[in-house]
Parts: C-alpha cells; sequence; structure tokens
C-alpha cells in the first residue's frame, strides 16, 4: 500500500528520492511575496494603473516564450522560427524560473514518450499534486544528463548560449526590467514585486495547471488510453495549452485549439509570426486523420453499448459506425494522395482529390452524428 498526502501517492521510492531544497525554498517563498508582499505594499503604498499592465506585459512576454517557445517550437519542432523569434524565446523564457530550454523540453519529450507511466517525471496517476509541483521538489534520478534525447537542442548555439547563462538572465533581467520600470514611475519596489516576483507565481502555476489540470478536467476527445483531456477553461488560464488531448495525440501540430474560435492564442501569435516572415512550416496534422482520431476517442467510450445494443437496431448502428470508419479511412487515403500531387505540381488534380477527400470526412460526420443521436435514444442496459 503506498500511503496518500493530499491527493499525492506517495510511493516507497519517492520518499526516499533526494528533495531539492533549492527549488523547496523558491516555490514556497514565491508566492508568499509575490501575492501576499504585493498586496501589502499595494495597500500601503497606493494601487496605479501601470501596475497590473507591467503584470500582463510581462506575463504576455515570458508566457508565450514558454508555450510558443519551448513547448511548441523547442521542444515539439511544430514550426520553424527564425533565430531572432528563436533568441527572443530563450531570453523572456528564462525569466520564468522554469529553467533551460534544454532541460525543459529534454524533459517533456520525456514526458510524451511515457506519459502516465513511472518514467513520466510529472505523472498524473501520482495525484493531482505531485504533477502540479511536487515533482519540482525532488531530485530526479531517473533524468538523463547527457540530453540523448535533444540531439537536435544541442546543435543549436542559442538553446546552448541560453542553457548557459538562463539563471543570470532570470535575476539580471528577470527582476532588474520591471524593478527598472517601477523606478521610471517612482515606485521601484512595485515594480520588482507586480513585474517580478507576482508575475512568475502566475507564469508557474499557469505552466503547472497543463500537467495537473489539463491531465484532470475535461473529456478525451482525440485518444482515449491517456489521461489527457481537452478542457476550454483550462485554456484560457494558460495561453491556449488546455486542448490537450488532441495535444497528445498530434504533438507536433502546431495549434492545440483546432477551431478557429478555440481560444489558442499562442497559435494565433505563430501564424502572426508567418505572416511578417520569422515563421514558416507550420505544421498541421490531416483532417481525416484528426477525425480518425475523434471517433476512435468516442468509439472507446461507447463500444460497449454499442455492441450490448439488441436487434436491428443494434444491427443499424454498428453497420452505420463501420461505414463512418470506412469514409475516413479513404478521406486518408485521398489526403495523403493530395499531398503527393500537389508535391509534384499537378495543380487541378490536387485539388480535386482534397475536394473528394472532403466529402467523405463529411459523410462519415454524418453517419457518426446519427449513431450518437440513436444511442442516446437507446436505454442504457441494467
Amino acid at each position: 500500500m503506498c500511503p496518500h498526502f493530499g491527493g499525492v501517492l506517495i510511493s516507497e521510492s519517492v520518499k526516499h528520492q533526494k528533495k531539492d531544497w533549492v527549488n523547496i525554498a523558491f516555490l514556497s517563498l514565491t508566492p508568499v511575496v509575490g501575492i501576499f508582499g504585493t498586496a501589502a505594499w499595494t495597500w500601503t503604498h497606493g494601487f496605479h494603473l501601470w501596475m497590473p499592465i507591467l503584470l500582463v506585459v510581462m506575463y504576455a512576454l515570458v508566457g508565450f516564450s514558454i508555450c510558443a517557445g519551448y513547448h511548441r517550437f523547442f521542444s515539439h519542432k511544430t514550426y520553424e522560427a527564425s533565430p531572432i523569434v528563436q533568441a527572443l524565446f530563450a531570453f523572456f523564457g528564462a525569466m520564468a524560473a522554469e529553467n533551460s530550454i534544454l532541460w525543459w523540453s529534454s524533459s517533456h519529450r520525456v514526458h510524451h514518450k511515457h506519459v502516465d507511466k513511472d518514467w513520466d517525471p510529472y505523472n498524473i496517476t501520482r495525484g493531482f499534486w505531485w504533477a502540479h509541483i511536487f515533482w519540482i521538489f525532488v531530485k530526479n534520478e531517473q533524468f538523463d544528463d547527457t540530453f540523448a534525447n535533444s540531439p537536435d537542442l544541442l546543435k543549436n548555439p542559442i538553446v546552448m548560449w541560453q542553457n548557459r547563462w538562463h539563471k543570470a538572465i532570470l535575476i539580471v533581467a528577470g527582476f532588474g526590467i520591471p524593478t527598472l520600470i517601477g523606478a521610471a514611475f517612482g515606485n521601484p519596489i512595485a515594480g520588482l514585486l507586480w513585474g517580478g516576483f507576482l508575475r512568475i507565481v502566475v507564469i508557474h502555476h499557469t505552466t503547472f495547471f497543463v500537467n495537473s489540470l489539463a491531465h484532470t478536467l475535461g473529456k478525451p476527445l482525440f485518444n482515449a488510453e491517456v489521461s489527457a483531456r481537452d478542457n476550454w477553461l483550462v485554456a484560457m488560464l494558460t495561453l491556449g495549452e488546455g486542448y490537450h488531448s488532441f495535444h497528445h495525440r498530434f504533438p507536433t501540430d502546431f495549434r492545440n485549439g483546432i477551431r478557429w474560435y478555440q481560444w489558442d492564442p499562442s497559435k494565433w501569435l505563430i501564424s502572426g509570426f508567418k505572416s511578417v516572415g520569422l515563421a514558416s512550416d507550420l505544421r498541421t496534422a490531416p483532417m481525416p486523420q484528426i477525425e480518425q482520431a475523434r471517433m476512435q476517442a468516442a468509439l472507446k467510450t461507447v463500444k460497449t453499448r454499442i455492441e450490448s445494443t439488441p436487434g436491428s437496431m443494434g444491427d443499424e448502428i454498428r453497420r452505420r459506425a463501420h461505414v463512418a470508419m470506412e469514409h475516413l479511412e479513404t478521406a486518408l487515403k485521398l489526403w495523403r494522395q493530395h499531398v503527393e500531387e500537389k508535391a509534384e505540381g499537378v495543380s487541378k488534380s490536387w485539388r480535386e482529390t482534397r475536394r473528394r477527400s472532403r466529402q467523405h470526412v463529411q459523410q462519415s460526420r454524418r453517419q457518426w452524428k446519427w449513431v450518437v443521436r440513436t444511442l442516446r435514444r437507446v436505454p442504457e442496459a441494467a
């Protein structure tokens, strides 16, 4: 038996891991200074509009450097970024106090490879608070400090420069810049508190929400076999990272929210970089493959009901579900064909092939909607 503490599954191996007292002290004291210190100083010295503006601007610069930079570019290479953009991500990302690009991305790649298993550094099966923050309180003795899973990053001079200087950037720029801005308004301590400490607390816990809330709240819309969930509220809190089921199923897609209306400012920022020539080769998963993943995940949740529905109604439900999958398989074949034709420059042919692929996707959706509507009317077995 493994004892529980605050929702954390504490195994014997975890209890014997060495504590990282630097991380424990930093992550324990920054909320005290950032929240209570900022509130006390503002109460006694007055509130001014520039203070929350400084917080929001610093949060945006650092937060996007983590989401669009550390995560979607350096960890997953979902697009190509110019050296200028990479340097900005490296500089402002260091201010997040989440270690270097090299360490962060290498750990994240381990998470994706071993999600929900023992090797996953922020394994949600150990409990919500383990995934959220407690995993940082112990030294990961399994961590490969040779970074063998990140040879591309080891060859990147910007990454290696930042790996050497990220702590200095954090201290000098992460705390120095907001202090200087505060001094320009006559209150350097307020600048340090609002743009330094409070901003770090917000950055930390919105990032940590991706490891905890995004593996707890929501629905596994694209992969029912892992804990990752899609949840619009988590996306609002994490600059678009809350559509996590999609991300774990398609980690090389530069988007997390695939619909135009889904809150994903990191996606919009990357698209903006492309429009001005600072990013290119934005990778997206084929639409038929996305629909196929969605349907496979949905089938897992209703498989028992489909199989247990008796009579002609059950036969028709199973037939329609099968037809829906066949349409998607055809759509995926046509999509791959259109990619080949487009590469060969056969303009008229690839456009027609793509149109036919989309038609099959639409037909699949119609069949599947019928299955879902019909299942709602079928009483569940006792």
